[in-house]
């Protein structure tokens, strides 16, 4: 009888220690843990730091005994296999419930090329039994072309926008690149019968004093913190300065004096001249003036009576005579030069 209950009792024990070994046999799932990645968008050529995360909701108390490490394997979409690397596990904490166990890695990775890529980990345990992926995270990261470097690139259409006798105007587009930094400003210089050149912000310049009916090649250049870009050029010729209308010289019809000749007696009102022997052969009238009177002449006088020019000088008292210059004179008009003529007048008591 005692036999037959040890017996029992061995068969019991059996059956417990066989579960018990099922138990520990039972693969871990993805519905035991989560499964993160980090990855941020990126340039081509520029490293970017991958970090996975498991966390094993249904762990052991500590890291040691756990029922295997957790690795992590990195995949890029297009093709490329990054490798597997192993997780780090973090200590134990004791949940509400169950102890949580947290496994990271890390994976460094230099874009080669830009556009859009999907990144994949895949984590695993060595697992007693069954698939030994216990889960996966993906992350979408967009990766920029490598940012350029040095001098920017030289200006577009470079064009000529006005043209003068001695300017000509210029207009251009920006760099497609502006290299390592920023386009500070354009270099514009010009050659022919004269050079120089200026600096200017814009992507415009006017550039003067310069040669009329002249051929001019006139150069852009892009600058930054790095150096100049190659030049742009373009040749034009200013406008040729317009032919000046023939000048002639104003010349009088007259004079003609009524009566004596140059000489005035003082105080008296002479007719100097008629109005029409005044008019110049541009069509204009002389005007009169007095300069250059001797000290005994006190005033000269002008006036019109009819279309008669009548001149007047008075002597100073106790002078007898004395003399002045009488000025005819028409500015210049289109097509005619100035007139001047002058004549000395005698003034007598």
């Amino acid at each position: 009888m005692k036999r037959n209950f040890e017996a029992r009792l061995a068969a019991v024990v059996s059956m417990g220690l066989v579960a018990s070994a099922v138990a520990f046999a039972v693969p871990a799932s993805a519905a035991n843990g989560k499964t993160t990645l980090s990855a941020s968008n990126g340039t081509v050529n520029v490293n970017q730091v991958l970090t996975a995360t498991y966390v094993d909701y249904n762990a052991d108390t500590n890291c040691d005994d756990e029922s295997g490490v957790v690795s992590f394997d990195f995949q890029i979409s297009r093709g490329a296999d990054l490798g597997t690397i192993a997780g780090t596990c973090t200590p134990v904490s004791n949940g509400s419930t169950t102890p949580v166990a947290t496994w990271t890695a890390t994976m460094n990775w230099t874009p080669t090329a830009n556009g859009s890529f999907t990144i994949t980990t895949y984590a695993t345990q060595q697992l007693l039994g069954g698939n030994n992926t216990v889960g996966q995270a993906s992350k979408k990261v967009s990766i920029a072309a490598a940012a350029p470097s040095g001098a920017p690139s030289k200006p577009q259409n470079l064009k000529v926008t006005g043209v003068s006798t001695n300017a000509v105007s210029l207009n251009w587009n920006a760099p497609s690149s502006s290299g390592g930094s920023a386009v500070s400003g354009y270099i514009v210089k010009w050659a022919g019968p004269t050079s120089g050149q200026i600096t200017v912000q814009a992507t415009n310049a006017n550039v003067g004093t310069l040669s009329a009916g002249s051929s001019y090649t006139f150069s852009v250049s892009a600058a930054n913190a790095q150096g100049w870009s190659d030049w742009v050029s373009v040749t034009q010729n200013t406008a040729n300065a317009p032919t000046p209308a023939p000048v002639q010289q104003q010349v009088l019809n007259g004079p003609m004096w009524t009566g004596g000749g140059p000489k005035v007696k003082s105080g008296t009102w002479k007719t100097f001249n008629d109005t029409a022997n005044l008019d110049t052969n541009a069509g204009r009238e002389a005007q009169l003036s007095a300069t250059g009177r001797s000290s005994s002449v006190k005033s000269v006088s002008f006036r019109y009576v009819g279309d008669q020019a009548q001149v007047r000088a008075v002597l100073r008292p106790g002078a007898k005579k004395g003399t002045f210059t009488l000025v005819e004179f028409s500015p210049v008009v289109p097509g005619f030069t100035a007139m001047r003529v002058t004549r000395t007048i005698k003034v007598v008591k």
